[in-house]
C-alpha cells in the first residue's frame, strides 16, 4: 500500500524534481559552496524563515533549538513519555521542514523557541534532526548538507544507520560534521566523548566509504545497518540516499520504489550492479557533488522516473507492517 498524494504534495513534487533538477547542473558546476547555502524544496523554511534567521548562528544553539522540538522515535522511554502509533507514523512521515515546524506549532507552545516537554515534541529520526539543522543553517546563508552513512558511536561494535549534517566552516575552510540528535541525555547515555558540533570524521562513515570498506573485506557488511537490517544490500540503499543528499534531494530514510532501490532491502542483482555500486560509492566517499549530480540525472538505475511522485514510495507505516519481525 502506498500513500495518497495531497494536492500540495503534487506541487512540491513538481518543484522538487522538475524545477530543481533542471537547475542542478548549473549550480553544481559553479563549484562553490553557495549551492548549499540556499534551500531545497525539502529544507525551505517558508513562513518560519524570519523566526529562524533571528536564532543564534552558532551550531550548538541551533542544535539545542532542534532538540527542543524533536524527540527520537527509539528514545521515548528514556525521556519518560510515549506516543500512540498513529502519531508516530504521522510525524515520522513528515518530509518537508516547513511541515515539521507547522506540526511543532500545533503541539504545546506555539512559540517554537519556548522550552517544551518531551511529550510535546515531534516524533522524529536522525534524518529529521539533521534536516532541521541543515534548514536553519541554509536560512542563515550558511552552506549545509545532509549526509547518509553509519555512526560508530550509537552502538558498540556496530556501524549504525545514521544521518548527520555537514556545514561549511569559514574559519577552518572545510566541511564539519555535526549531529543535532546528541542532546545531553544522548551524550550521557552513550558516553559521548567528542564535540557533537564538530566531531572527528572517523566517528561517522559516509555510505560510499562503508561500501568501499566492505567490498575490500576490511569490515563485515553485516555489522552495518539498523534494527536487524544489514549487509551490502542495506549499504547500497544508503549510498544512493547519500548521492541524492549531495544534490539537495533529502530523501526520507525509507524512500524506495524506483530503479535498483525497489524495496527497503533490495538484493544486489548481479556483478554488473556490483560494479555500478563500486562507481557510485566513490562519488559518495569523495563527496563529489558534480559526479553525484550527473549520476542522479543520467544513471537510469537510480534516477527518479519522469512521472515520479513521493506518494509512490512506501510510508514508514508500510515499512513497519511489512517487516514487523525487525521493528
Amino acid at each position: 500500500m502506498v500513500q495518497q498524494e495531497h494536492p500540495a504534495e503534487g506541487a512540491r513534487r513538481a518543484a522538487a524534481y522538475a524545477g530543481v533538477m533542471c537547475i542542478h547542473k548549473f549550480q553544481v558546476n559553479a563549484m562553490n559552496n553557495n549551492y548549499f547555502s540556499t534551500a531545497s524544496v525539502f529544507t525551505d523554511t517558508a513562513n518560519f524563515r524570519s523566526i529562524l534567521e533571528n536564532l543564534p548562528s552558532d551550531i550548538e544553539s541551533i542544535c539545542q533549538f532542534t532538540q527542543n522540538l524533536l524527540i527520537h522515535a527509539y528514545w521515548f522511554e528514556r525521556y519518560g513519555c510515549d506516543f500512540d502509533e498513529a502519531t508516530q507514523f504521522k510525524e515520522m512521515q513528515l518530509r518537508y521542514i516547513s511541515d515539521i515546524f507547522e506540526r511543532a506549532e500545533s503541539k504545546g507552545e506555539k512559540d517554537l523557541t519556548s522550552p517544551r516537554k518531551a511529550q510535546n515534541r515531534i516524533v522524529s529520526i536522525c534524518r529529521d534532526f539533521s534536516l532541521m539543522l541543515c534548514s536553519i543553517l541554509r536560512a542563515k546563508g550558511i552552506p549545509a548538507r545532509l549526509r547518509c552513512g553509519f555512526a560508530t558511536y550509537l552502538r558498540s561494535n556496530h556501524f549504525e544507520d545514521h544521518w548527520i549534517c555537514e556545514f561549511w566552516s569559514e574559519r577552518k575552510s572545510k566541511w564539519v560534521m555535526a549531529d543535532a540528535q546528541l542532546d545531553s541525555l544522548h551524550r550521557d547515555t552513550l558516553k559521548i566523548d567528542f564535540d557533537p558540533c564538530d566531531f572527528p570524521q572517523d566517528k561517522f562513515i559516509l555510505a560510499g566509504k562503508a561500501w568501499e570498506i566492505c567490498r575490500s573485506d576490511k569490515e563485515n557488511p553485516e555489522l552495518f545497518g539498523i534494527n536487524g537490517f544489514s549487509g551490502l544490500a542495506f549499504i547500497k540503499g544508503n549510498v544512493i540516499r547519500d548521492l541524492f543528499a549531495l544534490t539537495k534531494i533529502e530523501l526520507l530514510a525509507w524512500d524506495t520504489g524506483w530503479g535498483i532501490l525497489q524495496e527497503y532491502i533490495t538484493p544486489i542483482a548481479d556483478e554488473n550492479e556490483l560494479s555500478l555500486m563500486d562507481e557510485l560509492a566513490v562519488h559518495s566517499s569523495l563527496s563529489d557533488v558534480p559526479a553525484a549530480n550527473e549520476a542522479i540525472e543520467s544513471c537510469k538505475q537510480i534516477t527518479l522516473p519522469d512521472d515520479w511522485g513521493w506518494f509512490k514510495s512506501p510510508s514508514i507505516k508500510d515499512l513497519y507492517s511489512k517487516h514487523r519481525e525487525y521493528t
